[in-house]
């Protein structure tokens, strides 16, 4: 058994992201993690307060694996690039917990630490807070989102795969031609598409000419009213 005065924050939630690995997001309590260490279940709320905080540390500890390498080109769009490309290499490696990176927000201190770093990058650029926080938020959707899609691991009983060889070519010819790519699809160059996609179109939202202020159209004096003659 461990002794509670050799464990450590970051051992207990290295032990918590190895259970999602192994069991699921589901299977994470107090107890198992307890019991995955070798102590007392009472010994774990020192490091981290309940579950919505241990949950919280599994997305602090797999994003701490992100390694970053800063592109030759200081292109904002490049260095977000980057970005999404490290936090995809880091979910891959986890895909049994990639729901937590669909439904949690950054909390902890260490995780806003890469929120941080990305919105510098998007400020300095250019663009205004809010737009900052927009385009991160669609790079961050993207990433995460095809990640879960292409890696997610289902219950055998919920799997299912289209049938694409018994459609008809006449009611689904766009389908069956897509069927013959799709049995070579290469899911990297489909993220690589997709970003680079959203990367360009953000930059042209980025550039796009500022309209000129028109003036204000003066209004024409209205004509007097004439009055009416008596008879």
């Amino acid at each position: 058994m461990v002794r509670p005065s050799v464990l450590s924050r970051e051992r207990v939630l290295s032990a918590a992201v190895a259970v999602v690995d192994r069991e699921g997001v589901e299977a994470l309590s107090m107890r198992k993690l307890g019991e995955e260490l070798g102590v007392e279940a009472m010994s774990l709320y020192r490091y981290v307060d309940n579950k919505a905080a241990l949950l919280d540390g599994v997305i602090e500890s797999i994003l701490g694996e992100m390694r970053l390498i800063e592109p030759a080109s200081r292109a904002w769009g490049e260095r977000i690039k980057c970005r999404a490309r490290s936090l995809r290499e880091a979910l891959v490696r986890h895909p049994k917990a990639l729901s937590l990176f669909a439904t949690r927000p950054a909390v902890t201190t260490q995780t806003l630490v890469h929120l941080e770093a990305a919105l510098d990058v998007l400020r300095e650029a250019g663009f205004t807070v809010t737009d900052a926080i927009r385009a991160f938020q669609s790079i961050l959707a993207f990433t995460v989102g095809n990640t879960l899609s292409v890696f997610s691991i289902l219950p055998a009983a919920e799997r299912s795969s289209p049938a694409y060889g018994a459609l008809s070519a006449a009611e689904f010819p766009r389908m069956c031609e897509a069927a013959k790519v799709l049995s070579r699809w290469d899911s990297n160059a489909e993220f690589e598409y997709g970003l680079d996609a959203l990367v360009r179109g953000l930059d042209a939202r980025l550039n796009e000419p500022v309209a000129a202020a028109k003036s204000p159209t003066k209004a024409k004096p209205s004509a007097p009213k004439r009055r009416a003659r008596a008879s």
